[in-house]
This record gives C-alpha cells, structure tokens and sequence, in this order.
C-alpha cells in the first residue's frame, strides 16, 4: 500500500488532552470554557494552526495537568460561535494523525507538544460481505443529523467507513485507540467488524 511519506521536522502545536478519540475526516464539537483553552482557540485561529487531540491515559478531563497517548490526531476548527456564559462553541475536523513527543506545559495549565504527523494511507475498497456497514454508517449518520451527515459519502471506502464507524459508536476508549493506530483501512475495518459480532 502506497503512502505519504512522513513529514520529519517536528512541529510545536497546542495539545487538547480528551475522553475522545478522533480520526481524520472526523468531525468533533466542542464546548470551550476554559481560560488556557479559550487562549489555545485564539492562537490557533489567528496563526491559522491545527491542535493536537489525543486520548487521556492518566489525569483529569477539565482542571489540571492530564497526560495522553502518544498517538494523536491534528483537529482544524472549521466553524464556531460564541454562546450563553462565556461557552465558546466549535466545530473541528479531524485532519492528521501525529506522533506526540516532548509535552511542554506552560504557567496557565495549557500543554504544547512537539509532533511529527504520520502518513496517510490509500483508501480501500469494501468488499462485498461487509457492505453492511456502509449501511450502518449511514443510518447512524441520519440519525445523528447535524452536523454529522457533513461527512456521508455516496461511495465510502474502508478507512471512511471504520473511521466513522469507530468514532461514533459507543466503543471501549481502548478499542477507539487501537482502531485509530490500525493504519490498514481493510484491515481496520475487519477488526471494527469483529467487535460489533462480538457484541450481538
């Protein structure tokens, strides 16, 4: 399989630790009210940069100092606007997976890591006996609405598909993770396939 090859200078990006795992070509809304996080939106919108999200492995989700995997996902705020309290609503989508090095963290809590981002994989195609879950992606999708049918596909390939799939579904953290850190897309949706049989 053909890939991008891996961009070597290391770069120095906010990191958002959180109890999510997101995938390229995912979409992720959040609510922001935290002042360090409030100042990462500033920043990255002014400069026009990409934030890191990555997982929490240890530590809390608001307050404090929380450390993450050390596989990431590059997220580019798309839409956002100012709601009731001093609550800042985004929309951001998920571009990039990165490896998390060296994580600096300033005085007011906000956390800046150096990353160096991971290649893309070619798309696959979905083979016949697992054409159910473009069928499921795509109930999950119109039932989810806004902003979610954003990312429906007429034609879906694998790595669409379990992307989606995995980042949607009510899935273990562990299993989101080891899903986003499968770089086969058919092999990535064959693993998504066999937890969802194994749940029936």
């Amino acid at each position: 399989m053909e890939t991008e090859s891996v961009t070597q200078v290391p770069e120095r990006l906010a990191l958002f630790p959180l109890n999510v795992v997101l995938f390229p070509g995912g979409l992720l809304p959040l609510r922001i009210f935290e002042p360090r996080y409030l100042r990462m939106v500033s920043e990255c919108m002014r400069s026009q940069q990409s934030f890191v999200v990555a997982p929490i492995v240890d530590g809390p989700e608001a307050g404090g100092v929380a450390s993450t995997t050390k596989t990431g996902t590059l997220a580019q705020i798309i839409d956002w606007e100012q709601g009731d309290e001093g609550l800042l609503h985004l929309l951001c989508r998920g571009e990039q997976c990165c490896r998390i090095g060296d994580v600096e963290v300033e005085a007011d809590q906000l956390s800046w890591a150096r990353i160096e981002r991971l290649p893309l994989a070619s798309e696959s195609q979905i083979p016949d006996e697992l054409q159910w879950m473009v069928e499921l992606l795509d109930e999950l999708l119109e039932k989810l609405g806004e902003p979610f049918d954003r990312v429906h596909l007429p034609d879906p390939g694998a790595g669409h598909v379990s992307a989606r799939l995995a980042e949607l579904l009510p899935l273990p953290m562990v299993e989101k993770q080891a899903l986003l850190e499968t770089t086969d897309p058919l092999e990535r949706l064959r693993r998504l396939a066999g937890l969802l049989h194994t749940g029936d």
